[in-house]
């Protein structure tokens, strides 16, 4: 097989191998967003308990028609990458097919020659008939040699026809696997277009109660409004004892030993990197303002991001800090706070905590377990700098 052929194969082969490890890494994704959906439904279905739950299911179906179509897309780039594939492989049978022509071309023109010359009483006149010893070496040297070429021609046709044939093989494979992948992406579009139709349905049954909803969110408004006043004249008195003795300190920043104040530029560090404060869940509520998703002209207000999860769920620090406060609240179940520096996490809803005031905890050391009323396992995560409060979305590792 010439070196030009050599090359072209070599490319190919190499491109085949760089396509290979994209498709995967798709593959890892598709299943990282079925898994997602999957997760998503679970909690959906859960929410469906009660009435109340309405605003969380909403945004879980919002999120859920966001990953399928990021799915059905994934599938198509997987397409188009398995039509690059079955292009090249049919490009390499060609190449292949005509090499082997070529090889079977010469090894013929090879056996006919040597179907002239098979008389072994022929070599040998051929070898005794040089003029000198020097020619007689060289003519047994070249018979040789050409004995040996026809046994490597033969072997090149034999390893010809094997890749040829491994070829096929993985071009039929490609074609299954396109199939395969098809069948996939059309079935994600209709569950993708009877979820977007289901929402609609959703969205339009839920116009003609906005009475109802505007009343339980002025609720849900004003639980959210006590919560946040009770943080908050906590964070004050910690800030008051830090700072007794000392009245020329600012009364909204609290007096930091050494260890706390390196502490907190840890933390600051760290920022955008922060495991989940639960092991797995689902973001239903924004840090801010929002707009109400079916209620028009209405603002939603969140003090931190709430987080949709399933019950029996624990919610678990942050990074390395302090136990400074365990607020128990109507409504929001007992609140852990969390002291890292001059900062503060905040974790509701809890029916039972393993910590108490004075506890240091470790990053990812369990809290408490988060409480379920309704099919609802959900608790607000809330971070404040002093009597300031944060984006918890801009701390916590892809939140955003």
């Amino acid at each position: 097989m010439n070196h030009w052929c050599l090359s072209i194969l070599f490319l190919l082969l190499s491109s085949t191998f760089v396509v290979g490890q994209t498709s995967d890494e798709l593959k890892k994704k598709q299943q990282q967003l079925a898994s997602d959906i999957a997760y998503k439904e679970k909690i959906i279905k859960k929410l469906e308990e009660d009435s109340k739950n309405t605003l969380s299911r909403l945004k879980l179906a919002d999120q859920k028609i966001q990953q399928r179509e990021e799915l059905i897309t994934t599938l198509l780039q997987e397409l188009d990458l398995i039509n690059e594939k079955i292009s090249e492989n049919q490009d390499l049978v060609a190449a292949l097919e005509a090499d082997i022509d070529a090889l079977k071309g010469e090894y013929a023109k090879m056996v006919v020659q040597a179907y002239k010359t098979r008389n072994t009483a022929d070599k040998v006149m051929y070898i005794f008939a040089s003029d000198d010893f020097e020619q007689a070496y060289r003519r047994m040297k070249y018979l040789q040699q050409l004995a040996e070429y026809r046994q490597r021609q033969a072997e090149a046709i034999l390893s010809t026809q094997a890749s040829l044939e491994s070829k096929r093989i993985a071009l039929e494979a490609q074609r299954e696997e396109k199939n395969r992948v098809l069948n996939s992406h059309n079935q994600e579009k209709v569950v993708l277009s009877k979820e977007k139709q289901d929402k609609a349905k959703k969205l339009t049954e839920l116009s003609t109660q906005e009475v109802k909803y505007k009343k339980e969110l002025q609720e849900a408004n004003k639980k959210s409004e006590e919560m946040r006043l009770a943080i908050k004249k906590a964070i004050e008195r910690e800030i008051l004892e830090s700072n007794s003795g000392t009245p020329a300190a600012p009364s909204k920043v609290i007096k930091l030993t050494p260890e706390a104040l390196e502490l907190g530029n840890s933390f600051v560090a760290n920022k955008g990197k922060l495991p989940w404060p639960v092991d797995k869940g689902e973001i239903v509520g924004l840090f801010g303002e929002q707009p109400h998703p079916f209620l028009n002209g209405i603002i939603v207000k969140n003090n931190g991001v709430t987080i949709s999860t399933t019950e029996g769920s624990r919610a678990r620090a942050v990074y390395d800090g302090e136990v400074t406060r365990i607020i128990i609240m109507a409504g929001a179940g007992k609140i852990v706070m969390v002291r890292h520096g001059e900062y503060i996490t905040v974790y509701t809803n809890m029916k039972e905590t393993f910590v108490k005031a004075g506890d240091k905890v470790k990053t990812k050391e369990e809290l408490g377990i988060l409480l379920t009323d309704k099919g609802k396992t959900e608790f607000e995560f809330q971070l404040w700098k002093g009597v300031e409060l944060q984006n918890p979305s801009q701390w916590i590792y892809k939140a955003r």
